[in-house]
């Protein structure tokens, strides 16, 4: 999925946390790139720590990309095999859930992106 990065702040531990924009919202996660890159567009690979995620029905539209508190909430088309779609970028999840719409709900630092060149 395309991005841009806005800023990354320092987390101790771990890798920094992202404030991105997606074409589906806003979202904050850990920055699995060099720490000293610049603000801009990137392709980037998710990554959800499924053991601290959440399932449900999604209850708004979708796609969509949004934070509440710390909290990053991911709502596309959920194949049943292991692929969330949002828009045109794929997540790879290991969640038993029917197909359908859904919304994933993880805390900010148990998601990473992974950028990308093509």
């Amino acid at each position: 999925m395309l991005v841009h990065l806005e800023r990354l702040h320092p987390a101790d531990p771990g890798p920094p946390l992202a404030e991105v924009r997606t074409p589906h919202g806003p979202a904050r996660a850990r920055w699995r790139g060099d720490p000293a890159d610049p603000p801009g567009p990137y392709r980037v690979e998710w990554t959800v720590d499924e053991e601290h995620a959440t399932v449900r029905p999604a209850p708004g539209p979708a796609p969509a990309v949004r934070t509440e508190g710390g909290l990053l909430l991911l709502t596309g088309e959920f194949d049943g095999a292991g692929v969330l779609r949002i828009g045109d970028g794929p997540v790879l999840l290991d969640l038993a859930a029917p197909p359908g719409r859904i919304e994933v709900a993880v805390p900010c630092g148990h998601v990473e992106l992974y950028p990308y060149r093509l």
